[in-house]
């Protein structure tokens, strides 16, 4: 048994139906063995190791998965639902109608496609783990999607399965037959793309003029369009793009075939209650700007939280792509038109000096459930955001890195780039979950809750050179300069070094993290980096985070709890 299980962190599936015109507002329900394998073969190519996988290894696994439709286990809870946008047109004073239709459920239910009598081994089975874990969505780009491979029978029921051997399967009052499309197994495909080679080459002798049969040289070129778009193996004939075969006249891809399957049909109105969605947006009632903006991260593979600065620094860039640049004529430079709030910096490009206690925007990552990789990021402002720097926030929708890049400047994609860039290789959805105080996320947040004992999330590095007293010393001075800690209440402050913190089942040294920016020319004189245990005089409110790149996730602090005798005994590292 193989079964690839798909989740969909916004409990939402986007796909329209082969045939059908998206103002149908129609969903491909079930999603279709054709989609799901096309899928395999755009993650192979935009994001897989073509080293470790070649091309031939993808074709073998492509063959074995299309030999046989696969079943599904639908979410019970779904509705059919859409949006309507009216898009402009040439004309600014015309507007069209466009339906996105979709299928709501709840985002902890998945769907799955499981194959009952197939099973993978070795280097097969490598490739479909590999693929699956980098697979960002499925159906349209607004399905995000993530994907993972079961080799068991897991918890779920197969309540659609193809009913070509046997039509009384799933007959009931409920449910109906659904045509999808799948691809040709692959003798069938052998035997198709044979028999239309021959078509398109008894097309050429019929019409041929000439005294002498054509040579097989200029009968292969008489027939090339034809046999462009059917290539020698299946894998060909899936990654062709649409456009490829209707060139051609096809108004189907010719490695095609429909299959009927039998379901619940999708309703406007679910079988039983859907379970009402905690999206996180807090109900505000005053007028007090909110100061938090928290995202939900999805994609494969997730960043880990070691590199915490590299999607901070990201989200900023993609933030700031939404006012767009100007370019200084002396320099060449880009300036981005971004309020400073986005920035950081004047209209000099030098660091705000009337900002001492930062109330510029921290990007901060966060791994939400405890498990090593970022799953959430959340925007602070202390002056908070109006409502021109809510709707940049409120577009920011999606982060990329570059392979091609080098490692220190691998965190240049943005918003501005456009998805035929050939060599983005790293893709991660958002969602804007709300904006708020920090009060109103710290049950989800807890670097935005209150307290007098912080504990390092992220390495903490110095600012400057580092002077007599270390870590423990600079982060003093820091604390006091943002006004945390008044002159008086120094003596109360306690600090002190840790070796090391754990995540999950991992023990990790500052040496692990990404501790450095992407940018050129800024100056960086702490390299090494520490963790550190902070008991404040009084609470503070988060969040927390202080030193070298505290605005984009380095020196994070985290509430936790009174130092114990055993803690005190296990790290004796004094403060100075």
């Amino acid at each position: 048994m193989l079964a690839l299980v798909f989740t969909f962190p916004a409990g939402r599936y986007h796909a329209t139906p082969w045939g059908r015109h998206v103002n149908e507002a129609d969903v491909a329900w079930p999603p279709e063995p054709w989609r799901i394998l096309r899928a395999l073969v755009a993650t192979w190519y935009r994001k897989a190791d073509h080293a470790a996988f070649p091309e031939e290894a993808l074709a073998t696994l492509i063959d074995r998965l299309a030999e046989e439709p696969p079943d599904y286990a639908l979410p019970a809870q779904v509705v059919h639902a859409h949006s309507r946008h009216y898009m402009p047109q040439a004309n600014p004073k015309d507007t069209k109608l466009v339906f996105d239709a979709f299928a709501r459920f709840p985002a902890s239910d998945p769907i799955v496609a499981e194959w009952p009598r197939l099973t993978l081994e070795g280097d097969a089975l490598a490739l479909l783990r590999h693929l699956a874990e980098r697979i960002g969505y499925l159906g349209r780009a607004e399905s995000w999607a993530e994907c993972t491979v079961w080799t068991e029978t897991g918890a779920w029921t197969i309540n659609c399965r193809e009913t070509s051997a046997d039509q009384s399967y799933g007959l009931t009052d409920e449910t109906e037959a659904v045509r999808v499309i799948a691809p040709l197994p692959p003798a069938a495909y052998a035997q198709e793309r044979a028999r239309l080679l021959g078509m398109a080459q008894d097309r050429v002798l019929a019409s041929w003029t000439k005294p002498k049969p054509p040579t097989d040289k200029a009968m292969a070129k008489l027939i090339a369009p034809t046999a462009a778009i059917l290539p020698d193996r299946l894998v060909g004939a899936l990654a062709l793009d649409t456009g490829d075969f209707q060139n051609q006249g096809w108004n189907r891809p010719p490695a095609s075939r429909d299959l009927l399957y039998r379901c619940v049909p999708l309703s406007p109105l679910p079988l039983s209650p859907l379970p009402r969605r905690n999206t996180g947006r807090p109900a505000r009632t005053d007028g007090d700007p909110p100061k938090v903006a928290r995202f939900l991260l999805a994609g494969r593979p997730r960043p880990r939280i070691e590199d915490a600065v590299k999607i901070g620094e990201l989200m900023r860039l993609a933030t700031m792509a939404r006012f767009g640049w100007d370019s200084d004529p002396a320099t060449g430079r880009r300036l981005p038109r971004a309020p400073a709030v986005f920035v950081g910096k004047n209209a000099d490009g030098r660091p705000l000096a009337d900002d001492p206690a930062h109330a510029h925007a921290f990007w901060l990552p966060q791994d939400a459930d405890g498990d090593g990789f970022i799953d959430h990021v959340v925007v602070y402002a202390a002056d908070g955001f109006d409502a021109r720097e809510r709707s940049a926030l409120d577009q920011v929708t999606r982060l990329w890195v570059r392979e091609q890049d080098r490692p220190r400047r691998s965190a240049r994609g943005t918003d501005e780039e456009t998805d035929e860039s050939p060599d983005i290789r790293q893709e991660w959805r958002l969602a804007l979950e709300g904006f708020g105080m920090p009060e109103d996320f710290e049950d989800d947040v807890p670097f935005l809750g209150e307290s007098r004992h912080w504990i390092s999330a992220t390495p903490f590095l110095a600012s400057g050179h580092l002077k007599a007293g270390g870590h423990v010393a600079e982060a003093r001075r820091l604390l006091v300069r943002r006004g945390i800690v008044t002159a008086d209440q120094v003596d109360r402050l306690k600090i002190k070094e840790r070796k090391s913190i754990q995540i999950k089942n991992r023990v990790l040294l500052p040496l692990h993290f990404h501790r450095f920016r992407s940018g050129r020319g800024e100056a960086q004189h702490d390299a090494a980096g520490a963790f550190l245990r902070i008991t404040l005089p009084e609470p503070h409110r988060g969040p927390l985070a202080l030193g070298y790149a505290c605005h984009f996730g380095l020196g994070l602090f985290v509430p936790t709890e009174e130092e114990s005798d055993q803690e005190k005994t296990v790290l004796p590292i004094p403060e100075d």
